[in-house]
């Protein structure tokens, strides 16, 4: 995208960074990384740049929350991050930033490294745990122990980071209840304020999937699945962490900032390979092609709604967050907009999932219930197309 054809935000956004960088690529994974430490260079380099681009076309605009996702950014050196950092800074207006997160693998952090990052102005870390059992570790392909995951929160901890998320992951084969039971435990008493809970996907091309389907790993069955959601559900509250989303659970105020602004539709820029982007009524994604994007090659992917995707993606998102959907909110937006047949027959949908125990109406608001969130994506579908 150029600055001829994106509007200045009028409110504060969100920033992502992506950097695209793994020490090995787990047995899972279908994001956009690499474990081509050569192109690290010029990455950085197209990064800076493109983040001083932003902030001029952009008229250096406030920024509120910032994530540098990936790959693994904690892969980058200490003085790699103080370079990103520096030229963030530079590029954007910093004074209203509430939350700064950073995403870490616990094989690639130490403490002289955290303590950098937190002296940088990063302070909250998201930790890749999955699992705290060697064996699915092993299955994941990940570069961790489970010691190792729980002594990376201990090192987070003592290098002052006092909000630390960990994921946890559901359906890999050969977990049991009590196993994820035991990590999330284990996880919250080391220091864990925020977990996000996530089911492996298994829908694209990776090693894992080639196991589960020579019949050499086995998947927990769907039923098992849903017997582990609905335990956290209960388990994680009794905790101290409730849910905010369908996947994400928090202490009070723990919340990710940056990713509900995601759910609730407000602007985000993403800079780096495959980073997405929503300002104004633009959605646009950069090309997954790390090397093509580090040398300037490769078109993003760039859409402009409607004015029914526009309003779809209203429900599509906030259906996601525990507190639901305003309802009548919705509808008088619809009226405004000439849209009233389309949420006429959203609703009908809505009303008939509420029978079958999935969704409930609180006043005006809409939101799932605590099986409902089991088959959330079946419910979401409504809204798509």
């Amino acid at each position: 995208m150029t600055p001829t054809s994106t509007e200045a935000p009028r409110e504060p956004l969100g920033l992502y960074v992506h950097i695209p960088f793994c020490r090995d690529r787990c047995t899972y994974c279908s994001f956009v990384t690499t474990r081509d430490g050569a192109l690290k260079g010029a990455v950085l380099d197209r990064l800076v740049g493109d983040l001083g681009d932003w902030g001029s076309w952009l008229g250096r605009p406030e920024v509120d929350t910032l994530y540098l996702g990936g790959g693994t950014p904690s892969i980058l050196a200490a003085e790699e991050l103080a370079r990103l950092t520096a030229a963030i800074r530079a590029a954007f207006d910093l004074g209203p930033l509430n939350e700064a997160t950073l995403e870490a693998n616990p094989g690639t952090v130490d403490l002289p490294w955290l303590e950098a990052a937190r002296a940088l102005g990063w302070d909250r870390l998201s930790l890749g745990v999955q699992a705290l059992d060697d064996t699915l570790l092993a299955h994941l392909g990940r570069i961790h122990g489970a010691a190792q995951a729980l002594e990376a929160l201990d090192l987070a901890r003592r290098a002052g980071f006092r909000r630390i998320s960990a994921d946890l992951m559901v359906g890999i084969p050969g977990q049991r209840l009590d196993r994820v039971l035991e990590d999330a435990r284990a996880l919250v008493a080391a220091g864990a304020s925020h977990l996000s809970v996530y089911l492996l996907d298994l829908d694209k091309a990776c090693p894992l999937k080639a196991r589960v389907e020579d019949g050499s790993l086995v998947l927990p069955s769907d039923d098992e699945v849903a017997d582990v959601f609905e335990a956290l559900q209960r388990e994680l509250p009794a905790l101290g962490l409730e849910p905010y989303e369908i996947s994400n659970y928090a202490r009070p105020g723990e919340a990710s900032r940056h990713n509900t602004r995601y759910w609730e539709r407000r602007p985000y820029l993403g800079v780096g390979p495959g980073a997405a982007s929503h300002l104004g009524s633009r959605r646009w994604t950069e090309t997954p092609v790390i090397q093509a994007w580090a040398e300037g090659r490769g078109e993003p992917e760039a859409q402009e709604l409607d004015a029914a995707e526009a309003l779809a993606e209203v429900p599509l998102l906030g259906l996601r967050m525990h507190r639901g959907v305003d309802w009548a909110a919705l509808r008088a937006r619809a009226e405004a907009e000439n849209l009233v047949p389309l949420v006429d027959a959203w609703e009908a949908r809505m009303r008939a999932f509420a029978r079958g125990g999935l969704l409930e109406w609180d006043g005006p608001r809409l939101r799932f219930t605590p099986r409902g969130m089991l088959v959330s994506n079946g419910v979401l579908q409504t809204f798509v197309g």
